[in-house]
């Protein structure tokens, strides 16, 4: 069995390089061919296939995960008892409103008052708030955040399938990669946390379609390093980690190419490489007003245990999860190996189809390329030291890159993203290589097909499946009902309890409340508290510290918080009803006056507290 195709063995032999396009199939058609051609139905152009897999894909995620969500558009549902998602929310308003009125977007003293919180080393997705402005401007902070997670997957589908089409002609085979990137465990897992940064992956494979546009001549080189810079560009102000990822796995790449290109193929790949140096400089000039002040202002803190969030190598065949195909020994066994996860998985099958394509297919550079990438992809994953199960076996070659200041927060596990854009592009040479008769094309795509399926067959059916709230707090009324805005700030009333950027607290189980609050109210106040990573602000519960101490309180404790309300300036301290727990109501046990209106209580500053 061929597993490349037809379409890469043309390439393979019009140009002997690393990652050569294909060629239609028509290229190498038997004489008599143009005139059945001419008699058979017209093919839809690359465009039109282009737009009925972004529709495959809209419908697909929409039924199958996202109808709660794009039913209530207006309703912050996704995950309100975590922070991320309020925090994105905030961030989507904070571009706007920072680059309109003339202030650095890369400190706020708007939230963490009174001294405000650095942004520069905080995933706000710039990117992400200055695309969905006018969205945001017409709608609301809420609606343009469940607009965003709605089209996130499926355009990241259209990148990977347009990458597909391009090496293979074929529009099934594609769409299934597509598929693969677009609802990956990884893509879809943090698409439940609400977070852009890590959600936004259109632009990895948007990179290797230029490469390949350029490869086959119909970029030239000007253009191709112009639209290089732009796509690295907006990876960086997305999210600066990915940026860096992809800096190491584009090198890697470059490497491999060299190594499968062959003498003849060597010029080729140096002039990519050269170009491709180029397009990064260019990327490095249009982030440089972010990166320079990044690196001015690099938090010592800023670190993160990378043993915690490294690449677990059995997590690539057994997920971390409750469904495990039904089967509860396996699930049990599966959740007590080490660290529960579902991003990384990707399931026996498609680890055999990868290995069938390089056993069949071993003589294509293509070939040998995808399969190294995946490879080294994996290997960096693993972070910097080797951990099996639970062992910590010994550190890897690599270690040293984990100690470079833009990654001594990363998460190395994160890289498999890029392994998600690697075993796409083998589906899809899989699914797209001719067979040797009706039997081996039946078996290939019965491969590829089980393949897809057990990765998905471990993804909840719906975003109401992972709504839950899994730290045993349960608002008095249902969650719907909970997660909407109280009419406090829908309705405006906040206009008529606090002054005009009053320093307030919000107190409420719902995470990071104060942020959205804020951002809903177009920042008409302060917030005191508000979380942004876990590098800088390492209270989960968003709260000054001396106000989230109050859940067991002490002398000693009451009494740093009524100095806290004095010399933080506190005007206000907001207790949200629906997501209150019996703790909340000791500041009115502390003498401050209560007022309840649109679904908050609002307990006013006692003049009296000492100085």
């Amino acid at each position: 069995m061929d597993a490349t195709g037809s379409a890469t063995r043309q390439a393979d032999q019009a140009d002997s390089t690393v990652a050569p396009p294909v060629t239609p199939d028509e290229a190498a058609a038997p004489p008599g061919a143009a005139a059945r051609r001419a008699l058979a139905p017209r093919v839809p152009g690359p465009a039109v296939q282009g737009l009925l897999a972004l529709a495959v894909y809209l419908a697909v995620f929409i039924t199958g995960f996202a109808l709660p969500l794009i039913s209530n558009l207006s309703i912050p549902d996704l995950r309100q008892y975590w922070t991320d998602p309020n925090f994105y929310t905030w961030a989507l308003r904070w571009w706007p409103y920072a680059l309109s009125h003339g202030i650095n977007p890369l400190y706020s003293n708007q939230i963490g008052a009174p001294h405000g919180y650095d942004l520069a080393w905080a995933t706000t997705t710039p990117s992400v708030g200055v695309l969905m402005w006018p969205v945001t401007a017409a709608f609301g902070p809420v609606v343009a955040f469940n607009l965003m997670l709605l089209v996130i997957p499926p355009l990241s589908g259209l990148a990977a399938f347009a990458v597909a089409r391009r090496l293979t002609g074929r529009f099934w085979a594609a769409l299934l990669a597509g598929a693969v990137y677009a609802f990956s465990p990884f893509e879809l897992v943090h698409e439940w946390q609400g977070q852009p940064n890590l959600t936004l992956l259109a632009l990895l494979p948007l990179l290797v379609y230029l490469v390949l546009r350029w490869w086959d001549g119909t970029l030239r080189p000007a253009p191709f390093v112009a639209w290089l810079a732009v796509v690295m560009a907006l990876e960086f102000y997305t999210f600066s980690e990915a940026f860096a990822d992809m800096t190491v796995v584009g090198a890697a790449a470059l490497a491999l190419g060299f190594a499968v290109a062959g003498r003849d193929g060597w010029p080729k790949v140096a002039r990519l490489a050269g170009l491709a140096v180029l397009g990064y400089a260019g990327a490095i000039v249009l982030a440089l007003p972010y990166l320079a002040y990044a690196l001015r202002h690099y938090p010592a803190a800023l670190s993160r245990n990378r043993d915690g969030f490294s690449l677990r190598l059995i997590r690539l065949i057994l997920p971390s999860t409750p469904k495990l195909f039904g089967i509860s020994s396996l699930m049990n066994y599966s959740n007590h190996l080490t660290t529960a996860n579902i991003d990384d998985y990707v399931g026996i099958p498609m680890l055999v189809m990868l290995l069938a394509l390089a056993v069949f297919a071993w003589s294509s550079r293509v070939t040998r390329l995808v399969v190294l990438m995946f490879a080294v992809v994996v290997a960096l994953a693993a972070g910097p030291r080797l951990m099996i199960g639970g062992r910590d076996l010994f550190p890897l070659p690599w270690g040293k890159l984990w100690s470079l200041p833009v990654a001594r927060s990363a998460e190395p596990s994160r890289l498999m993203i890029f392994g998600y854009l690697v075993l796409a592009v083998a589906l899809a040479l899989w699914l797209a290589a001719p067979g040797l008769g009706r039997v081996a094309r039946s078996a290939r795509w019965a491969l590829g097909l089980l393949a897809v399926a057990v990765v998905f067959a471990d993804l909840p059916t719906s975003y109401a499946a992972v709504n839950p709230d899994p730290l045993g707090f349960h608002p008095p009324a249902s969650m719907h009902l909970a997660n909407q805005l109280p009419p406090f700030i829908t309705d405006g009333l906040y206009r008529e309890y606090l002054r005009p950027g009053e320093t307030v607290v919000v107190v409420t189980y719902r995470g990071n409340a104060g942020l959205l609050f804020q951002a809903e109210s177009g920042f008409y106040f302060r917030i005191a508290g508000g979380f942004i990573n876990a590098s800088l602000t390492t209270r989960q519960d968003a709260l000054p510290a001396e106000v989230g101490e109050l859940d067991q309180p002490t002398p000693a404790r009451v009494r740093q918080f009524e100095s806290y309300l004095h010399t933080a300036g506190i005007g206000a301290v907001i207790v949200e009803r629906a997501w209150a727990e019996p703790w909340m109501s000791i500041f009115g046990k502390l003498g401050m006056s209560a007022t309840s209106v649109g679904g908050v209580t609002i307990y006013s500053t006692p003049r009296h507290f000492p100085s």
